[in-house]
Formats: structure tokens, C-alpha cells, sequence
């Protein structure tokens, strides 16, 4: 065999070792990057397609979240964070902070969830002037925070000394949102309530005892008058000191109704426990 022949049958062979070294490599190594980096393409096109219609729909979008931003922003009404039994006891304290005299217990029950909202079910009891007590509900009720009051039960204190005390329960859902919402909620706005009337209903209409005139007021029928000028008078009250008083004033469980410089008499608007009447006291000549 020639040197020309031999070298050629060398080139040849190493042609095919390279040319199938390339292909054996390509097909079971750089084919499965090929099909890896095709995917990832597929892949990065979708979400680009999918950006661009977000980018597109955004002026949309924007306008209707600013829209319903102001349409939420002008309720009277809000609904807690969270469902955190914490926010709303201290929600229950801030509603009470400004020297509401209502004592309770705050007993949290549960708490449901809902598809778009969630309940706080708490129950509260405790006792407190009646006053307070009707004021602290009407917070609550009235108040920006979404809270619904239910099974209301309030009674008297049996004591006289007591009378304008009462206890109570009831059971409080406070409402929460489960979808976060970009809002408001000030102090001032949820301690704003309708007017409501504030009158006892347990407390009688006539008490059996007096209370003990503990402010050392005036008692017109322990006392005597001893002149007047204008519009004041001057009397002499149970303790024998000098006292002046003007019309409006008060007298222990009452006040000063007129004066009548020519009838040279003093007219008192009494209230005893319920019993009303005018007292009379003329200058003695």
C-alpha cells in the first residue's frame, strides 16, 4: 500500500470518528438543551403576551379601582383589618376612653369566615350608669366600624343608692374583610352617633328615701328669707349662714324658679324623688 493511499485511508477514518463524535453528541446531549431553551421560549413568550395585555388593560383597570377607591372611601361604614380579637377590644376601649362610666368583661367566641368577609362573634357583659351604657351600644352601632349588637339584655342594680346603674350582655358581631382595601378610618368618624335619648326606664318615678344632701345646697324649707335686691335674694340657710342666690340657682333637689320684688317672695321649682312642687319664701316683716 502506497504512502498516498495509506494517509488517505487515515483521513477518512478520522473524518468519520469527527463527523460521528459531532452527530452523537448533538443528537444525545445538545438536543435535549435545544428542546429545554424551546420550551423556556414558549414559555417567555406566553407571559410576555400575557404582560402585554396587563399593560394594555391598565389605563382600564386603573380607572376603576380609582373609582371604586372613592365609592368605598365615602361610606359611612368600614370593616376591620383582620380577624384579630384584639382590634376589636381595643376598638371597644377607644369607644369608652373619653370617660364613658361602663365597666365590662370582653369574652371573644369565634370567629367565622365567609367568601368575602369574616365575622368576630365576642360576647360582653358588665354594668355601668344606664346613661353610659346606652351611649356605649349607639357607638357601636353607629360608628364607622361594622359591628351589629344582638340579644340586648340590661337590668337594674337593686340598690337605691345604686338607681341609675344597671348590668348587661349582649352578643357583638364585628365584621372583617377578608380582600384587603385601601382606606381611611378616623377617631373623630366612628365616635359620631345619632341622637338617642339617654333616659333610664328603671329608675322610679318617686323614691321611698331622699339622698343626703352631701353638697351642703340650700334647703329653702330649713331656711328663711331676709331680703332681696334686683335680682338676687338673701336668705339664711340650715347651717344659719348668710346666703345669696339668683334666679336658676341651686337648692338642694331643686332651684330658684322667680323672684317677686313686689310680692316680696321667692319661688322654688322643688323635685322630691319624683313628687314636683313649688315651694314659697316670703320676707318676714
Amino acid at each position: 500500500m502506497s504512502y498516498a493511499v495509506r494517509n488517505t485511508i487515515i483521513l477518512l477514518i478520522t473524518l468519520f470518528l469527527f463527523v460521528g463524535g459531532t452527530t452523537f453528541y448533538v443528537i444525545y446531549f445538545q438536543q435535549n438543551k435545544i428542546d429545554e431553551l424551546t420550551a423556556q421560549l414558549k414559555t417567555y413568550n406566553s407571559d410576555y403576551q400575557t404582560k402585554l395585555q396587563i399593560t394594555n388593560d391598565y389605563p382600564q383597570l386603573l380607572d376603576t379601582y380609582l373609582q371604586a377607591k372613592e365609592i368605598v372611601l365615602g361610606y359611612d361604614k368600614s370593616l376591620y383589618k383582620s380577624n384579630s380579637s384584639y382590634g376589636v377590644f381595643k376598638y371597644l376601649a377607644d369607644l369608652t376612653g373619653d370617660g364613658l362610666e361602663v365597666f365590662y368583661d370582653y369574652v371573644f367566641v369565634d370567629s367565622v369566615s365567609h367568601e368575602k368577609y369574616g365575622i368576630v362573634n365576642s360576647d360582653i357583659q358588665g354594668t355601668g350608669n344606664y346613661s353610659a351604657v346606652i351611649t356605649f351600644i349607639n357607638k357601636l352601632e353607629y360608628g364607622q366600624l361594622l359591628n351589629k349588637v344582638e340579644n340586648i339584655s340590661i337590668s337594674p342594680v337593686n340598690n337605691e343608692e345604686d338607681m341609675n346603674y344597671v348590668t348587661f350582655n349582649f352578643k357583638l358581631k364585628s365584621y372583617y374583610q377578608k380582600m384587603p382595601f385601601e382606606e381611611t378610618i378616623s377617631t373623630a368618624d366612628y365616635e359620631e352617633i345619632f341622637t338617642h335619648s339617654t333616659f333610664n326606664p328603671f329608675s322610679p318615678l318617686i323614691l321611698s328615701t331622699l339622698p343626703a344632701n352631701v353638697d351642703e345646697l340650700v334647703e329653702i324649707e330649713r331656711s328663711r328669707l331676709l331680703g332681696m335686691a334686683g335680682s338676687r335674694i338673701y336668705i339664711i340657710d340650715q347651717f344659719g349662714k348668710s346666703r345669696m342666690l339668683k334666679q336658676g340657682d341651686k337648692v338642694f333637689m331643686g332651684h330658684l324658679e322667680s323672684i317677686s320684688t313686689s310680692k316680696r317672695e321667692a319661688v322654688f321649682a322643688l323635685n322630691k324623688g319624683g313628687i314636683n312642687e313649688l315651694y314659697t319664701l316670703t320676707i318676714e316683716r
